[in-house]
């Protein structure tokens, strides 16, 4: 069953049974709690009525009991001695054949009363008169009642005679509304199911709507469409889930793209690998096969080789140079398996402790050297590892820098700055320094002890750390700038 059609009828359901059982409690429970209401009313005016029925001499009882009477639409009797005083506004069926006048019956009393008229009465000896209310009230109080009726009694004293007041009220108006209830309760319930369907209809809808436009959106999502997106048009719980799909979305084409990005680096870092492996096989090659042809010509004694004294120490050089090539190979394509704590030190005492064999080297060769830590910052680095890039980087300018040449290394801002002077290489060149074995001329060939991986290792190194630098020449006098930005 789809959610709107299930929204529809739980909510019909619900509102139908609301409706029934508002209008069952309505027609159950009006008639006790009217009667209550009234039985609370009838006792509480009673006690109003006898606090000045005790201040009240016996003409002022006889104006004050038709309106007590009237207050309520109430039958009074009321007891004082041997006195009796009777207000009727009523008659139930077993007395319909009494007169339907209001009227005050006292015994006892032979005078007339302000404009009462007075009527004799009675059936014995006792002098018994009657005191009719005007006439004026007979339009609306004047009626038979077979409802329900209400008495309540309430016991005083008065002048040191001992009363008693009777009032008895009739149900009569809420059996009619209780009968007028049960005729309209049809049309009620008819109106209440109407409504219960518009609204239901109203509310699945509006419930169900954003929810489809949600699954639509969803829909483009999965075909990864880069502008699908929910609308948030509220801030209740489907706004939240709008707004945790869009996020989620958004979430999941970052990822996507952070895997592609990968992905590129993982790609590249492979054809590197092939590219290193490539130029490693090619550079092996050549030592290996100069090996091979020297030992060759010497086992069968060809020509100079037969010197063999001359040539086997050239052999061995060649397998030494060979066997240290294999090494710095090996230890360059584990730079990136290297595992190393970070650990925070000032630059100057990284680079110190690097330096100082360069230093001695520099001062050999007749060069000059300056170096400044007055700008000096803490970086937070794998030293080992950094180490390994920092002592490739003054390496090089020691080994490349003219013959009475200057070499500086200071720190500004938050770089360190290694210059040296030498002949710049050309612009042209400058790319292909980072790829291994590779020479960019003479200066830098096999036989001055170079051996084309100096710069690859520096690359990969400060590639590893996320290190931006730049290895560039100086504008202000001929020679190469390498600068790092921690």
């Amino acid at each position: 069953m789809k959610i709107f059609t299930r929204t529809f009828l739980y909510t019909l359901t619900m509102l139908v049974l609301i409706a029934v059982l508002a209008n069952g409690l309505i027609y159950t429970l009006m008639p006790i709690a009217y009667t209550k209401q009234k039985q609370q009313d009838l006792m509480e005016q009673m006690d109003e009525w006898i606090k000045q029925l005790e201040t009240a001499n016996r003409e002022d009882i006889v104006k004050l009991l038709p309106k007590f009477a009237l207050a309520l639409q109430a039958n009074i009797i009321l007891n004082i001695g041997d006195d009796r005083y009777n207000v009727k506004l009523w008659s139930d069926e077993a007395q319909s054949s009494e007169t339907a006048s209001t009227i005050i019956y006292v015994s006892g009393l032979n005078a007339s009363h302000n404009g009462m008229d007075t009527i004799p009465t009675g059936e014995d000896n006792t002098q018994t008169d009657s005191i009719m209310i005007g006439g004026v009230l007979d339009q609306y109080l004047k009626r038979n009642v077979s409802s329900q009726i209400i008495k309540a009694q309430r016991s005083f004293i008065l002048a040191g005679k001992e009363g008693e007041l009777t009032a008895s009220i009739t149900l009569a108006p809420v059996d009619e509304a209780v009968s007028v209830i049960l005729s309209l309760l049809p049309i009620a319930l008819f109106m209440c199911v109407l409504v219960a369907v518009v609204f239901s209809l109203l509310y699945a809808r509006a419930i169900t709507r954003p929810i489809k436009e949600i699954s639509e959106k969803t829909r483009h999502m999965t075909a990864l469409e880069q502008n699908a997106k929910c609308s948030i048009t509220t801030r209740d719980e489907i706004g939240t889930l709008a707004a945790n799909v869009n996020d989620l979305y958004e979430n999941l084409l970052r990822t996507i793209e952070s895997l592609e990005t990968e992905l590129k680096k993982v790609g590249a870092a492979e054809r590197a690998k092939a590219d290193f492996l490539r130029a490693a096989s090619h550079e092996l090659k050549t030592p290996v096969t100069a090996v091979s042809v020297i030992m060759d010509n010497m086992i069968l004694g060809v020509g100079k080789y037969k010197n063999h004294e001359k040539w086997l120490p050239k052999c061995k050089e060649l397998v030494d140079n060979l066997s240290d090539t294999l090494c710095e190979i090996l230890a360059t394509s584990r730079l990136e398996d290297v595992k190393e704590s970070c650990a925070t030190e000032s630059i100057d005492t990284i680079c110190s402790v690097i330096l100082e064999p360069y230093a001695m080297i520099a001062q050999a060769k007749g060069l000059s050297l300056y170096i400044d830590w007055s700008a000096a910052f803490m970086v937070t680095v794998p030293t080992r590892l950094l180490g390994k890039a920092l002592s490739n980087i003054f390496c090089n300018a020691v080994s490349y820098t003219a013959a009475d040449g200057k070499l500086a290394v200071y720190c500004k801002g938050r770089s360190l700055i290694v210059e040296n002077e030498c002949t710049p290489i050309p612009g042209d060149q400058l790319p292909r320094l980072y790829e291994p074995f590779y020479r960019p001329d003479i200066s830098r060939s096999r036989e001055t002890g170079g051996n084309g991986l100096g710069l690859y290792i520096i690359d990969t190194i400060l590639r590893l750390l996320e290190l931006d630098y730049k290895f560039e020449p100086m504008t202000a006098s001929e020679g190469m700038r390498f600068t790092i930005n921690f």
